[in-house]
């Protein structure tokens, strides 16, 4: 649609000439002579798709849905989603949870963050050593290769790479004696990821995962250490430790749930209400259980004792799977909201910079600024949506919109319809305005919309276009027309030729008659946007 997601602008950074798919028998040929580089991609690759079947395996046996818990897991170590479920996927989203499905800053910060404290800890138990060496850096030092080992098994998406720069900054400026947790380590962070791939800086994983992170470093920054009592029992301070963490972990869910909203209205159109109560409830789990017991069970996957640490993550993912069951299931667990123009998000951006960078009382100024995402007027919605190709179409009534194909082409009429928050009519409504068919729809005479479609490859017939001709004022087309005949000489036409150059169209009715927005010219001219060599033809 106009304005929306540009996948060939994200497939050519990637290096993608092409998408498609193959029907029939996929025949095994002899590979072609690899390079170096390339072999150690493949092998890479096999080694996680490996490392993916034996996780699977493993965490299997010992629950009822073993193999959905062990997808839950490998997705978490290795970033393939093959033998996660829908359901569960669709619950992860509705809670809140779905950051939890891509690797990103808190697998990052919970492996590098275990294993720091861990090998510091050990390292400082041993006084030969901590009385001869920096046992900190040291710390630090193998932490990075740990993250950079983790990063390749991950198989690197975007949000890890982000994650394991942002880490690797902070452990950095251990090993140079500067405060790993602040908003100029951010800062360098930031300038390294766009320095790598200047293009992530409009996507939203890259805008969303480092305003989270400036938000809590600002929170940080406004903590302040409890003053610890002396001589007292133990009990005691376990209990107050306890209880001073779970206050900050929901402190911490709220402000990053804060500072991601603007971005998850803008972008998805959708709010999860319970985020901040399933987040509260899952990050002990994932941080206290799940991540270090995947890690060591990673690690010892080749020996006796790798199965044990994954069941135990095993049954931290069961408790994660039903937190976010539940809370998915609960009432109005989904918010739904409309897209305001897209120059607010920018607004709303700067008053989260401004909540993060300020001092003082005069920094709360800046929310007023960053919920303008909720409170600026909304944009006022298209009459009607096409294809880019022309398969399918959708038409707006007062209280939601129809698609004219149900089963056809339904991913831009759902991102269409979540765009402008419309509710999605069922097949009822269409047939009250429209005679579909084979592949054309023609209005009905109580049909104010008096707009025809053809949805075939090739031309109607005569009878077919003559019909269509009488009862519309404008007739879509995805096919070359040819010779229009004399009965639809009054007729205005969208064809196969309109559609190459604008793409998918908006339609919108005024006085004049219909007014067009279309996605090719938005796009603009750039390297992914030009037609293809096929298209020339």
């Amino acid at each position: 649609m106009p304005d929306g997601y540009d996948f060939a602008r994200n497939a050519w950074f990637q290096g993608l000439g092409g998408v498609g798919f193959v029907p029939g028998r996929i025949e095994k040929i002899e590979a072609p002579p690899q390079g170096m580089r390339l072999k150690l991609m493949l092998a890479l690759n096999r080694a996680r798709w490996d490392l993916t079947e034996t996780l699977v395996a493993q965490i299997k046996p010992g629950f009822k849905e073993g193999e959905a818990l062990g997808g839950f897991a490998a997705a978490m170590v290795t970033g393939h989603e093959a033998y996660v479920p829908e359901r569960l996927i669709e619950d992860m989203r509705d809670s809140g949870l779905a950051h939890i499905l891509s690797i990103s800053g808190v697998h990052m910060a919970v492996v590098g963050g275990f294993i720091f404290f861990f090998l510091r800890g050990a390292m400082a138990a041993m006084p030969p050593l901590a009385l001869r060496i920096p046992v900190k850096k040291i710390a630090a030092a193998i932490s990075i290769v740990c993250i950079l080992v983790y990063l390749a098994i991950s198989g690197a998406p975007a949000p890890a790479v982000r994650a394991a720069v942002v880490a690797c900054v902070a452990f950095a400026a251990i090993l140079f004696d500067r405060r790993a947790l602040s908003l100029r380590a951010l800062a360098i962070a930031a300038l390294i990821v766009i320095a790598l791939t200047p293009e992530v800086v409009i996507q939203p994983g890259f805008q969303m995962s480092f305003c989270a992170t400036a938000a809590l470093l600002a929170l940080a920054e406004t903590v302040k250490p409890d003053i610890r009592e002396i001589s007292v029992p133990l009990w005691v301070r376990a209990f107050q430790a306890a209880l001073n963490g779970a206050k900050l972990s929901l402190v911490a869910s709220f402000v990053a749930t804060l500072a991601t909203t603007p971005f998850a209205i803008a972008y998805f159109n959708r709010f999860s209400v319970y985020s901040l109560l399933s987040n509260l409830l899952e990050a002990p789990i994932t941080a206290f259980v799940v991540m270090p017991c995947l890690a060591l069970g990673t690690a010892l996957a080749a020996t006796p004792l790798g199965w044990i640490f994954l069941r135990i993550a095993g049954g931290g993912l069961w408790l994660i799977k039903e937190i976010a069951a539940w809370t998915s299931d609960l009432p109005y667990a989904v918010v739904t909201l409309s897209s305001a123009p897209g120059f607010v998000l920018a607004v709303a951006t700067m008053g989260l910079i401004w909540v993060c960078l300020m001092r003082g009382k005069v920094r709360w100024a800046g929310l007023v600024v960053a919920s303008s995402i909720v409170w600026w007027p909304r944009v006022a919605p298209p009459d009607i949506w096409i294809d880019p190709q022309g398969g399918n179409a959708a038409v707006r009534l007062a209280d939601g919109a129809y698609v004219l194909r149900p089963k056809v082409r339904q991913f831009g009429f759902e991102q269409w319809t979540q765009h402008y928050g419309l509710r999605t009519l069922d097949e009822a409504a269409r047939d009250r305005d429209y005679l579909c068919k084979g592949y054309g729809c023609v209005p009905l005479p109580s049909n104010p919309v008096k707009v025809g479609f053809w949805f075939g490859n090739k031309p109607p017939n005569d009878k077919r276009l003559a019909e269509l001709c009488a009862a519309s004022t404008l007739v879509v087309m995805r096919n070359p027309v040819g010779d229009w005949p004399a009965t639809c000489s009054t007729v205005n036409r969208i064809s196969a030729g309109d559609f190459r150059r604008l793409g998918a169209m908006e339609l919108t009715r005024n006085e004049m008659g219909w007014a067009i927005k279309a996605a090719q010219p938005l796009r603009g001219n750039r390297y992914w946007s030009s037609p293809s060599e096929g298209d020339e033809f």
